[in-house]
């Protein structure tokens, strides 16, 4: 369980923060050109999706999803990136 409580205390707790997502429309054009998301307190990429998965779901957690160029928030379901390789630097932390 603290190796999960770890994992997302690096995760950026966006809601209602305008530091990290605006929430604006996208500004972009083309709308939307990249997703990305920070996790483990690196930034990865996201992708729109049909669903949420179970980290990305604002009813269970706390990711949000931003556009690359204008940094809006992103309100539609998203997932991470799984054909990104996940950094994993906080495990090799030591407690």
């Amino acid at each position: 369980m603290k190796k999960l409580y770890r994992t997302f205390k690096g995760t950026h707790h966006a809601p209602g923060d305008e530091t990290f997502a605006k929430t604006t429309p996208c500004s972009c054009s083309p709308s939307w050109p990249a997703l990305e998301t920070t996790a483990n307190g690196y930034m990865v990429r996201a992708l729109p999706s049909s669903h949420y998965s179970i980290m990305t779901n604002p009813e269970v957690g706390t990711f949000v999803a931003r556009c690359t160029g204008c940094h809006a928030r992103y309100l539609e379901p998203w997932v991470i990136d799984t054909t990104d390789q996940m950094p994993y630097a906080w495990a090799r932390d030591s407690d």
